[in-house]
């Protein structure tokens, strides 16, 4: 049996078949014989001998690097139906990704998809397959570089191995907001009771956008004080990474201590006023995967000249406020749920497109000889969208 640490309170186990036999030495044919007594002295190793050994405790070294990846094919082995499924999901999910800039311009038909993609992410890749990352993989792996590197531990687990190098791999395009946004179980449970508490008429808080900054930087300072008490012993900073409330929700299904149940249920009971509340202020892993995001290569999200200046609708509906009244998205903040990219598109929301669809109407009218048919309604929805002052300005 082969224990593997998923943290300082959890462990899992798995069987595997060794072929050892005990040495004929070591057997006792009569257990009553008394005990063989060894009256010459104990002679010194020769030199020959002490090489034998060592050569003997390279190949135990050998054979035992031999079992431990002869055990992670095993279990990829026994996994490849939730390795596929997975695969599946991530394809999909990638080329939503890449084909946004369409995708987003059928508005009820994308928010099913995400609603049904974070329903799955919480169900199955949660729930099911138990592949809720956590800041306890990010300290191993920073441990692992610092000491000794064996991608046979982090192969143990495919399902999580295969997040993080989804993860990884997309970090450089579309930052956090891949894991964060899309495939983390825990952020899909926050957003589906935010979804059933605004269903209800719960009333949402919104930060002030001073408070909102400053609160961001919370989740880093817990990141940082973890790698640091990482450098003096990662089991300790495992047990305070208990401040993550993945494992209680998900990997236990709320099946553990009280008090650990009741700081995750009260993040949730947050959550449900302050959407993704614990993503925005005090998530380490988030933060870890954020900060190598500074290095993405492109900027998917489409922006007008008139984001938030004078248009401020994205800023006010931004789910994580993402987006600074000046309309500039923090690539660190955003989650990529893509909703400013549905405003980007719509034909009675944007300012921008409102405009634009109101000037070929009445290019179309002049046309046609009809510019006294147009319709106001797309001005008065410009004004409505517009700063206070601005509207006055133009009045």
């Amino acid at each position: 049996m082969v224990q593997r640490v998923l943290s300082v309170n959890d462990k899992a186990f798995v069987t595997a078949d060794l072929d050892y036999e005990l040495p004929q030495a070591y057997y006792v044919d009569d257990p009553k014989a008394p005990p063989v007594e060894i009256s010459a002295p104990v002679e010194a190793v020769p030199a020959a001998a002490s090489d034998t050994a060592s050569d003997g405790i390279a190949e135990d070294a050998s054979a035992e690097n031999g079992v431990s990846n002869q055990l992670w094919k095993q279990i990829w082995k026994a996994k490849q139906g939730q390795i596929v499924v997975v695969g599946i999901a991530l394809t999909i999910l990638l080329l939503v990704f890449l084909f946004q800039d369409w995708i987003v311009r059928y508005e009820k038909w994308y928010d099913r998809f995400r609603f049904a993609f974070l329903t799955f992410t919480l169900f199955y890749i949660g729930w099911y397959a138990q592949a809720q990352l956590s800041v306890v993989n990010t300290l191993t792996l920073f441990s692992a570089i610092l000491t000794e590197f064996h991608w046979e531990f982090f192969l143990m687990d495919p399902i999580v191995f295969i997040l993080w190098l989804f993860t990884a791999a997309t970090m450089l395009l579309w930052n956090r907001g891949t894991f964060c946004g899309w495939l983390c179980p825990f952020g899909s449970l926050q957003e589906l009771t935010n979804r059933i508490a605004k269903k209800l008429g719960v009333k949402q808080i919104t930060v002030p956008h001073m408070l909102h900054t400053r609160l961001n930087v919370i989740k880093y300072l817990i990141l940082f004080g973890f790698l640091a008490i990482s450098l003096y012993d990662l089991g300790t900073a495992e047990k305070f990474a208990e401040v993550e409330p993945f494992k209680t929700a998900i990997i236990l299904k709320f099946m553990c201590d009280w008090w650990f149940v009741a700081f995750a249920v009260a993040l949730l009971i947050a959550g449900l006023f302050i959407e993704r509340f614990f993503c925005r202020y005090l998530c380490p892993l988030g933060a870890g995967i954020a900060l190598p995001g500074r290095f993405r290569v492109f900027d998917w999200l489409r922006r007008y000249k008139m984001c938030g200046n004078p248009c401020q609708i994205c800023t006010h509906e931004c789910p994580v406020q993402a987006i600074a009244p000046e309309g500039d998205i923090h690539p660190n903040e955003c989650i990529q749920c893509l909703h400013c990219q549905v405003m980007y598109h719509h034909d009675t929301r944007c300012p921008q497109v409102v405009a634009a669809n109101k000037k070929k109407q009445k290019q179309a009218a002049a046309k046609s000889g009809e510019l006294e048919n147009v319709s106001k309604q797309p001005q008065e929805q410009v004004v409505r969208f517009v700063k206070p002052e601005t509207a006055q300005s133009e009045k």
